[in-house]
């Protein structure tokens, strides 16, 4: 968390002197870091984090892919993922690649 001097308004720096973690300002002002920070919004932070913390597995299947109806030549599946990469120089057209839902074979037209 950015924290700034009350007496100035300049950004405080970590410092640490004798073993002591102080932030400090070019104007001479000086807190003592662990004061300074606020365990309460820190755990309330880490709290909302976990509530909305989401855990992907494989077996999810999630797709961030178009799926469009294209025959697949491995296994005959008529859906298919697709996206376009510009592979080769500007100037000539994308590759466009499919991936097949069923079996996960991929291919690409060009």
């Amino acid at each position: 968390m950015v924290q700034f001097c009350p007496e100035c308004s300049n950004l405080l720096r970590k410092k640490t002197e004798d073993g002591n973690g102080y932030l400090a300002c070019k104007c001479g002002y000086q807190e003592n870091l662990y004061t300074a920070i606020d365990h309460e919004s820190v755990q309330k932070k880490k709290e909302a984090l976990e509530k909305n913390l989401i855990i992907v597995n494989k077996e999810d299947k999630i797709s961030i892919h178009p799926i469009v109806k294209k025959i697949c030549p491995k296994c005959q599946h008529k859906e298919a993922e697709t996206w376009h990469i510009q592979i080769r120089s500007s100037d000539e057209p994308s590759t466009h690649f499919f991936r097949c839902v069923k079996c996960k074979y991929t291919w690409r037209e060009e």
